[in-house]
């Protein structure tokens, strides 16, 4: 029961360092949009939602649910199906009606679609995931509209970019105008081989080496 408690405890106290001050949570998207296939060497694939209407494809231009931020947000979910293992690396752009204050994008080996986000004030980040299951890697801050991250030797199957952020105010400008971004993935570099011809000197060297080693005679034996 003790420890039961105190790993309670324990937990709390650790949510309460994660999320900063005065955070309020918000929903995130249950869209996910697929974006096919991705192989390596192919070109480049582009990718955007197919509409930018809120609700539609993702989300554009709620409002935070805490008061007096003056601000809304956005939170858009792309997937696609890596063929083999590889090399990928991704580039995404946004732009507003009004100014991006925030712009993050994270890569996840399984689906964020339908977890919350973290709204905050600065000088704290404006918005941050509250679940980073599958979490791979990812990028992002405060004043940009350009997003990029990459990933080495991940192997085949399904991923899904997160992409999120900030927009200021809150009149009818404060909304996306634009959302896309690009995969490339490239072949994992194959390891170079040892030589059969190394693995050989190298055994005829140690042979030579132990037949060189000088005999000892036992001191039981000298006369």
């Amino acid at each position: 029961m003790k420890r039961t408690l105190f790993g309670a405890l324990m937990s709390a106290l650790l949510l309460a360092v994660a999320v900063p001050a005065g955070a309020a949570t918000v929903s995130g998207t249950s869209n996910v949009n697929a974006e096919g296939s991705v192989a390596p060497g192919d070109p480049t694939v582009n990718f955007s939602p197919g509409s930018l209407v809120n609700g539609t494809n993702g989300i554009n231009g709620a409002t935070f649910t805490t008061t007096g931020l003056g601000k809304k947000y956005f939170d858009y979910v792309f997937s696609f199906d890596l063929t083999t293992a590889a090399d990928v690396a991704i580039s995404a752009d946004a732009a507003a009606g009004t100014h991006i204050e925030w712009f993050q994008a994270a890569l996840f080996s399984s689906s964020p679609a339908g977890t919350a986000l973290n709204v905050g004030h600065s000088p704290n980040p404006l918005i941050t995931l509250t679940d980073t299951t599958g979490l791979i890697t990812q990028a992002g801050g405060k004043n940009i509209t350009t997003d990029s991250l990459s990933a080495s030797n991940l192997g085949a199957g399904l991923y899904y970019l997160r992409l999120f952020g900030v927009i200021t105010g809150n009149s009818g400008n404060s909304h996306l105008t634009s959302l896309a971004g690009s995969f490339t993935a490239t072949p994992v570099a194959a390891a170079t081989p040892i030589p059969g011809s190394l693995l050989l000197l190298v055994t005829g060297l140690g042979i030579l080496g132990l037949m060189a080693w000088p005999r000892r005679v036992p001191a039981r034996l000298a006369v």
